[in-house]
């Protein structure tokens, strides 16, 4: 299975290219990228993107101003398998709860992430067979993401509380200046944990 960070939306309410920003002298993008690497052979970034700092295979979309819908159209497209998706602006999502994801995943369905009831569409399993029905919403401008999940029966994997800080989706600066304070934190803990 291949790995696709989706990085096509406009950033409006960071009021810049969140992708981009820096957090611990990485750019989240790369933060996300470099997650996904421990766990999948190839990792492919899905967006009309260009100049990105991160020498990777970059998906174009095809049809513009259609959302995730289309970078996962897309993506399906391009891999031609089943892949794992994940948002470009939550860089905290664990490697074990990517393989988690991946041993609790549905055969041949969406299968989601779920965090204390919020569903997160951006994270998960779409497997090729969706393909078809993804272009057919995509082509009736039907593209809520999350009543495309309810009509295909999506399998929803579910995560409590203690799981909450790696699903923060950093998309406002508030959300931002969280994230470096979490950064910050995990960072202060490493080097205590060294120094013992």
């Amino acid at each position: 299975m291949k790995a696709v960070v989706l990085a096509g939306g406009k950033s409006s309410r960071m009021g810049q290219d969140k992708a981009l920003m820096k957090m611990s002298g990485k750019t989240m993008i790369q933060h996300v990228v470099d997650n996904l690497a421990k766990v999948f052979d190839e990792v492919f970034i899905s967006g009309n993107r260009s100049g990105d700092p991160v020498p990777m295979n970059v998906i174009k979309d095809r049809y513009e101003q259609k959302g995730p819908m289309e970078g996962i159209r897309s993506a399906l497209e391009h891999c031609q398998e089943d892949i794992f998706v994940c948002s470009c602006d939550m860089p905290f999502v664990s490697t074990e709860l990517m393989k988690d994801i991946l041993q609790r995943r549905a055969e041949n369905k969406i299968s989601i992430a779920e965090c204390e009831g919020k569903v997160y569409p951006v994270l998960g399993i779409y497997p090729y067979v969706v393909l078809d029905v993804l272009a057919n919403s995509i082509k009736n401008d039907r593209l809520r993401m999350t009543r495309f999940l309810e009509q295909q029966d999506a399998h929803y994997i579910q995560y409590d509380e203690s799981f909450r800080p790696q699903f923060l989706n950093i998309n406002t600066p508030e959300s931002f200046w969280e994230a470096e304070r979490m950064i910050n934190k995990l960072e202060l803990l490493k080097i205590r944990t060294d120094e013992t």
